[in-house]
């Protein structure tokens, strides 16, 4: 299998994914944002939330479950949607 289908499967199964490069990441399989301020955001991805923390946090965009943020990114955390998991 080659990157590009690696990609497409990993959307297509609906798990969270992070990109992050410099100053603004990429989420992907975001349904709603949980909560925001200019220090991180916290994302539901399904069977996760994801949580980008940092400095200066901006939403820059927010189309067809794709989230980018940007600004001084510090970490990135996965924490289980599910009671019992």
């Amino acid at each position: 299998m080659d990157i590009e289908m690696d990609l497409l499967c990993d959307f297509s199964i609906n798990i969270p994914r992070v990109i992050i490069s410099g100053d603004y990441a990429i989420l992907d399989n975001v349904n709603r944002i949980i909560s925001f301020t200019d220090k991180g955001l916290v994302a539901d991805t399904g069977a996760r939330f994801t949580t980008v923390n940092g400095e200066n946090i901006k939403i820059k965009d927010l189309t067809d479950h794709r989230l980018i943020v940007t600004g001084k990114i510090i970490s990135v955390e996965f924490f289980s949607n599910k009671k019992g998991d």
